[in-house]
């Protein structure tokens, strides 16, 4: 009777080879696929808890693995991991006729030669309202990063007593962003619900899992980089551009101050992009540092309100906000929507 190794392995030996072989063979099994997901395990554990394999695992073994793993990647990587190209005026744009020159549809393309200066102490990104919306029931989609899913709910139950009449929608993820597309991609979700919702608005809020290294084409574009800063918009732009051609209007909310380096940097730097964007594509961009606390200044975790009364606005991980902090950013995006609606 043939033994199951054999019978399995296809292989006519005697048990005790089959042991010594598959010895051998399931190691190498093992370590070939440990290199080929190796690159998505680590931009996992970057995107959903900012731990880096890469830098975790030092020396000259482990640059090999990931070089090979980089490799592997690249020359398998499907064709969702292409970057976003919008064709920029002076090429054929592929736009409707109808719609090609409209006003803000394809603007300049975004160019970050250089990193852009940090903001200097006491100032911000400015709030941006550059669309209206017509009257009548809105259909509004929330999406972002658990930023957005302590933001919606408080919202979203405001409207439906106020605005009965409105689809609100929440697809807010934890742990999700603009850098890992491979876990969750966020410009797909966010098209693929415009056209199957008639959205008339989106609202974004989200950027704290995104400082992290960007893998492009096989290339991997290092935060913080010019490279990086130029392909964190282009995902931007795939938002918008879409919005623009489906006429509707995207607000985006900038980020507050952030405690820790590695996440307040990448604040800064995203409000800076995000608002570059927004403000060549005509969109809206909702400032909340100056309801929370400014990058440009050191990270507080209370602050007093008008009437002098000391508020706790962050919760301990210096990231997210507490219920009282929530709700100034709830109250101040229901009056950026009610002032942008058109009264008949």
């Amino acid at each position: 009777m043939a033994c199951p190794v054999s019978f399995i392995t296809g292989f006519d030996m005697a048990p005790e080879l089959s042991a010594r072989r598959l010895s051998w063979m399931l190691p190498m099994v093992g370590l070939l696929v440990a290199l080929v997901w190796l690159g998505s395990l680590d931009r996992y554990l970057s995107a959903r808890y900012h731990l880096s394999l890469e830098n975790a695992l030092p020396g000259p073994l482990a640059q090999r693995l990931f070089a090979v793993s980089r490799w592997l990647d690249a020359h398998g990587r499907g064709p969702e991991e292409a970057p976003f190209r919008l064709a920029w005026p002076g090429s054929a744009s592929g736009l409707p006729a109808e719609t090609r020159d409209e006003k803000s549809l394809t603007p300049e393309p975004p160019k970050w030669e250089a990193l852009p200066d940090a903001l200097a102490a006491g100032a911000y990104l400015p709030s941006l309202a550059q669309q209206n919306l017509a009257p009548g029931p809105q259909r509004i989609l929330f999406a972002g990063d658990s930023m957005m899913q302590g933001v919606a709910p408080l919202v979203m139950r405001q409207w439906s007593q106020q605005y009965p009449d409105w689809q609100l929608r929440d697809v807010s993820r934890q742990s999700t962003g603009l850098t890992v597309k491979r876990y969750f991609d966020w410009p797909a979700k966010i098209i693929e619900e415009m056209d199957a919702q008639g959205l008339t608005v989106v609202v974004i809020f989200m950027g704290p899992n995104d400082p992290w290294d960007m893998l492009v084409d096989g290339q991997r574009h290092v935060f913080p980089s010019s490279g990086w800063a130029y392909h964190y918009a282009l995902r931007v732009d795939e938002i918008l551009a879409a919005a623009a051609q489906r006429q509707v209007r995207v607000v985006w909310l900038g980020l507050p101050s952030m405690r820790e380096g590695r996440v307040k940097d990448g604040a800064s730097l995203i409000n800076q992009v995000v608002h570059a964007r927004v403000k060549a594509w005509g969109a809206d961009y909702l400032a909340t540092e100056p309801l929370i606390g400014l990058l440009s200044e050191p990270f507080k975790k209370f602050k007093p309100d008008e009437q002098g009364q000391i508020l706790n606005l962050r919760a301990e991980d210096g990231v997210h906000l507490t219920p009282t902090g929530l709700r100034l950013i709830q109250r101040a995006l229901q009056s950026h929507i009610d002032q942008a609606v058109v009264q008949p």
